[in-house]
């Protein structure tokens, strides 16, 4: 990379000069922790994922967390999910009490295989995650049936796939709780935030209470604004609530979504047709009907960490995206031999694509996977 060169980033935050003007009227008003622009954020995203039963959160973890409370997961239960995720998937799952079972993911598109979660499934088995990876939409549908038929529920993460669809309908659509982030590096930036859309109205009403204390926002103040005397709190949440002022900044944002995203599939598309010239590296597939959303574009690549390497010193800032959350002493889980993790731990790369590159990013980016896989 020349001095003259800015690298090019896989994610990127802006510039949101119409978030920075919400910022700062909402931080003037002083309605900074509650207020009716988190409704706002709350009716808009519902519009766009074609879901009304929309809770905000403070952030996708914590939706997470919801999702399986909901579930009823706890101790003596059991969750299935992929290791190939973030810990702020996964790591909600061992702090509920339940144990985790491993499942594998096919290493063609790094969705988790329904035959092995099919196989994990037993009679401790309270709840399925299936991870929308990168923003690449994953088997959830076929997952839908498969809970159905076992009687438990499926928590689909989107927290990285706003906006992705499968068939035509959005990811989110199939599962008993989908779950969003509004973190930095997501489609729509909240600074923080998440969202968690059930299919359930009776969990929607929980979780609105969940999220705060499991106070009953209707019934737990007087008419005077105080606690009322005879308010309860029959089952015990979390701080969790949306700020008034992250609901501000992704609001604003929410019009742009649209273009983000053609541009983002754009970028992308090319890119894949680009590197299909290129031997030694291969795009991941997509499941038939899909329409990711390309949180990064991820590619398999037979010299990766040579790969790596050279783009980073080209100024291409590609990344492994994500550690096997499997290798982690921490997680209530045993260890399960699982090929399709071990193919796309040793070969996976995510490489820039979003709707902020310039075509003159998307030659260096060729060039630059060119010149290190000659």
């Amino acid at each position: 990379m020349s001095a003259a060169q800015a690298a090019i980033p896989l994610y990127s935050t802006g510039p949101m000069p119409e978030a920075d003007e919400a910022a700062i009227v909402t931080l003037r008003s002083g309605q900074i922790a509650s207020g009716a622009n988190v409704e706002a954020f709350r009716s808009a995203l519902a519009d766009t994922i074609d879901n009304p039963a929309v809770v905000t959160t403070s952030d996708m973890s914590m939706a997470i967390t919801i999702a399986l409370r909901l579930a009823g997961v706890g101790p003596g239960h059991e969750v299935i999910a992929s290791p190939f995720a973030c810990l702020s998937t996964n790591a909600p799952i061992a702090l509920s009490g339940a144990r985790l079972r491993w499942a594998d993911v096919d290493p063609a598109t790094g969705a988790i295989d329904v035959g092995d979660v099919r196989r994990l499934i037993g009679p401790a088995t309270k709840a399925v995650v299936v991870y929308h990876l990168a923003g690449y939409p994953g088997p959830a549908r076929e997952l839908a049936a498969l809970c159905q038929e076992a009687g438990i529920a499926l928590i689909e993460d989107c927290d990285n796939a706003l906006g992705a669809t499968r068939d035509g309908r959005p990811v989110g659509s199939d599962g008993d709780h989908a779950i969003y982030s509004f973190y930095p590096n997501r489609q729509v930036n909240g600074i923080e935030g998440g969202a968690i859309a059930s299919r359930n109205p009776a969990d929607t009403a929980r979780a609105a209470r969940l999220r705060r204390f499991g106070i009953d926002p209707v019934r737990f103040r007087a008419a005077n604004g105080e606690i009322a005397d005879d308010a309860d709190v029959t089952e015990i949440g979390w701080s969790g609530s949306m700020s008034n002022l992250n609901a501000a900044v992704a609001k604003a944002q929410i019009a742009a979504l649209p273009n983000r995203l053609a541009g983002t599939r754009a970028n992308a598309r090319q890119l894949e047709q680009r590197l299909a010239d290129i031997p030694g590296i291969t795009p991941f597939a997509a499941l038939p009907g899909a329409d990711p959303v390309y949180w990064g574009l991820m590619v398999r690549a037979a010299q990766r960490d040579t790969l790596l390497m050279r783009l980073k010193e080209a100024g291409v800032l590609a990344s492994l995206l994500h550690q096997r959350n499997d290798r982690y002493s921490g997680m209530p889980a045993e260890r399960r031999t699982l090929p399709g993790v071990d193919e796309i731990e040793r070969d996976v790369l995510a490489i820039p694509c979003g709707w902020w590159l310039k075509p003159a990013d998307l030659d260096r980016i060729e060039e630059a996977v060119a010149t290190a896989l000659r």
